[in-house]
């Protein structure tokens, strides 16, 4: 084994490769010492412990958001262009809502250029305080929700609510909610990419039309106190 040539960049992009294809489970220094043909030493004098490389690779990930810099367009497009983004960053590298929740305290330069941005943006919307903080929160909160069920599931047919096998199955089952009969024959028989698409976006328009809610009714309380 050699460890020429080799440097942290290279084994952070390896790092990246061996978890999109394997998942978080796969990654080990001996793992990935096989993969660049070096010692596993070699790999921890380069990138620390498990734990250091997977935050090194989150943020390797986080690199790839454009983030779009255009300050004249309106804080909820910003927001909606930054939110699906995010999921096909998400969706692009299944593992990483797994990183999240075992590493919670993950960090690292792009990682805060994302949440600045986050926080720039919903700053430009009007929120201010723990509200500016919690807004930014709970957009990453539903995207990265939304995006732990697609990239949990076995195949994009079993990640949509309902497949004509699974219908067939519980049929017996809901003779007395043909309510529940009708919505789940109605997504049985939806294409399973635009269930999930159309899911998100009604979420994200959703969510969106929450946050604006709060904003005028904090303009409204402002200005009967005024």
């Amino acid at each position: 084994m050699t460890t020429e040539r080799l440097d942290r960049r290279r084994v952070i992009d390896a790092a990246v490769t061996l978890l999109d294809a394997e998942g978080l489970d796969a990654l080990s220094t001996r793992r990935l010492g096989a993969a660049l043909q070096a010692s596993a030493n070699a790999m921890y004098w380069h990138v620390g412990s498990k734990d250091n490389l997977v935050g090194l690779a989150a943020d390797a990930v986080f690199a790839e958001l454009e983030l779009g810099t255009d300050d004249s367009a309106l804080w909820r497009e910003r927001l909606a262009a930054t939110a699906r983004e995010l999921r096909t960053m998400f969706t692009g590298h299944p593992w990483l809502t797994g990183a999240f929740a075992a590493y919670p305290n993950t960090q690292g330069p792009a990682l805060r250029r994302f949440q600045n941005h986050l926080l720039v943006v919903c700053r430009q919307a009007g929120f201010e305080g723990f509200d500016l903080d919690w807004a930014g929160a709970t957009v990453f909160s539903f995207v990265i929700g939304d995006a732990w069920g697609h990239t949990h599931s076995p195949t994009l047919d079993d990640s949509s609510t309902m497949t004509a096998d699974l219908l067939e199955q519980v049929k017996p089952d809901l003779a007395d909610y043909p309510l529940l009969l009708e919505r789940y024959t109605a997504l049985s028989n939806a294409d399973p990419a635009t269930v999930d698409d159309s899911s998100f976006d009604f979420g994200l328009c959703t969510l969106l039309d929450g946050l604006q809610t709060h904003l005028d009714h904090q303009d409204k309380s402002a200005q009967l106190h005024a």
